[in-house]
């Protein structure tokens, strides 16, 4: 009797220690979109036996957060015991489920051994050429070669090079399409189609126990790296009586290694080539120093400490079926349309909102930094259009004109947003040469400069422009900086600026004269007065 029931024993550990896995798909159906990461929320569906089982949910995304895992069952009769990541699992599953997956990757091995081994074949073609030139004009110089051997070397020369040549092209040709076909391969492991979605090895081995079989539908969540959003607007003008139109969009990119089919988005503002921005001056200090210490000093600026704003939680629709919802952190906008978005670390772009934004237009100039006049637009109360800080292309009478950034988090009462450069004012810089001057005396040196900046409207109306230059300043007291002409300007004595506001006709030109002078001791230089 003891005997048999040992064997029973004996007979059912051996049937549960040899029970097969259970595999099951992971199902994307929601995804919240941070600015570096992304939680994606799945559905699995399964039936488990009575016991103790090895679940195994494929379609897992490689770049998960294990310790993020969060796991629910609506079946009060499961537990889950324990989950643990693999990024590969020893099954036939795999290859029966995604055979088109395995021959793709198969094929890109092959190729890209068979490019290794053509790319080693040019590069050894390619020394011998090197060889053959170097030695071929050694011997030719030699003053011990007869004309027989020169010929002979010529025609050996002549011979061998052209067939290395020859063969060098067959190598290229076959390595240019080696690597074509590896990068159709690789685009096609890549690329998606209605049929078959990106399938990623990475599974969750579950371990779990029941009293009692049943199907089970889980809830399964996590964190997945490899993905980021962020702003991008359209901003589009038509005349500068007119406002801004406004789309304000998101891009969207993920290489997690599955694609999101039809799933529900919110992008969180928060963390778990023309450029066409007009300059920005900053304070200008001289370096100064004795001559026989050279002791340089380095000006220390502080940042503006950004101002924070305490804002209850608000709630807007926006365009596009978005909601766009504010709270005490950050802005969320929740998709009411399914999205899809693919695992091709490519660029997606999801319309969030459209808004016309009241702006004053004017015209604006460094001559220091660049001789070009922007359009630049001006935009009051900008806090209450939940802009966050993003690159923008700018379209203005209907022509693209470049790009510019929106830059939300100031402390100015007012955001400007460059436009583009008008190429009807012309701005340049002359130095009056006879208007400045260097004097030494006996115990200092003193320097004039002296120069005119010139601005001319080839518009066919009137321009209102700001003109911004600055004058050095000085963290030394024997150095001394004197302002000695401005034509009226706005002088911000602390950072050294000037600002001008000039209206010019059409076809007129305005010219203004900028004279400071610099006295410092004799034995002082100055490293970047210019």
């Amino acid at each position: 009797m003891k005997k048999s029931l040992l064997l029973i024993f004996l007979f059912l550990s051996i049937l549960h220690f040899s029970q097969k896995p259970i595999f099951t798909k992971a199902k994307v159906y929601a995804v919240n979109v941070y600015r570096t990461s992304a939680e994606l929320q799945n559905s699995v569906n399964v039936a488990v036996p009575a016991g103790t089982s090895e679940i195994v949910v494929t379609n897992i995304s490689d770049e998960i957060v294990e310790k993020s895992v969060q796991i629910n069952t609506n079946n009060k009769d499961i537990s889950v015991l324990s989950a643990q990541y693999r990024d590969s699992y020893n099954s036939n599953y795999f290859e029966n489920n995604n055979p088109n997956g395995k021959r793709i990757k198969d094929s890109i091995v092959i190729l890209e051994n068979l490019s290794t081994k053509i790319n080693i074949e040019r590069q050894t073609n390619e020394k011998t050429l090197e060889l053959l030139d170097k030695n071929q004009g050694l011997l030719v110089g030699s003053n011990t070669s007869s004309v027989a051997q020169l010929m002979q070397l010529t025609e050996y020369y002549k011979t061998k090079r052209n067939e290395i040549s020859i063969a060098q092209l067959d190598i290229n040709k076959k390595y240019t399409d080696t690597v074509l076909k590896l990068e159709r391969l690789r685009n096609r492991l890549k690329a998606n189609t209605e049929a078959e979605e990106t399938f990623s090895d990475g599974v969750l081995v579950l371990k779990v126990v029941s009293s009692a079989g049943g199907n089970a539908k889980m809830n399964l969540g996590y964190l997945t790296e490899n993905v980021s959003w962020e702003p991008f607007y359209e901003v589009k003008g038509s005349k500068l009586t007119e406002p801004l139109d406004v789309t304000f969009k998101a891009k969207v990119r993920q290489d997690t290694g599955l694609d999101w089919k039809g799933v529900k988005l919110s992008l969180i503002n928060a963390r778990s080539s023309r450029n066409n921005e007009a300059p920005v001056m900053n304070p200008w200090f001289l370096n100064s120093y004795k001559n026989e210490e050279r002791v340089s000093s380095h000006y220390s600026g502080k940042k503006d400490t950004m101002r924070t704003q305490e804002i209850e939680e608000v709630v807007v629709t926006g365009a596009y079926g978005i909601k766009i919802t504010e709270n005490q952190l950050n802005v969320s906008f929740d998709a009411d349309i399914p999205y899809d978005v693919l695992s091709n670390d490519e660029d997606h772009f999801i319309n969030l909102k459209q808004i016309k934004i009241p702006a004053d237009y004017k015209y604006y100039t460094v001559p220091k930094y660049s001789t070009t006049a922007y359009l630049v637009a001006d935009v009051k109360d900008f806090n209450k259009y939940n802009l966050i800080s993003g690159s923008a292309s700018v379209i203005f009478e209907n022509m693209y004109v470049g790009e510019t950034r929106i830059n939300s988090n100031q402390t100015e009462d007012k955001m400007s947003i460059t436009l583009g450069d008008d190429k009807k004012i012309s701005i340049r810089k002359e130095i009056v040469n006879d208007k400045s001057s260097e004097k030494l005396f006996s115990s200092y040196q003193e320097k004039v400069i002296t120069y005119d900046l010139v601005v001319r409207n080839n518009k066919k109306e009137a321009i209102n422009i700001d003109i911004k230059d600055q004058i050095p300043l000085s963290k030394d007291e024997s150095v001394k900086i004197e302002l000695l002409q401005s034509d009226n300007a706005d002088l911000n004595k602390e950072k050294g600026f000037l600002t001008w506001n000039v209206k010019i006709s059409p076809s007129e030109t305005k010219k203004i004269r900028v004279s400071y002078k610099v006295r410092y001791p004799k034995d002082f230089s100055i490293g970047n007065l210019n």
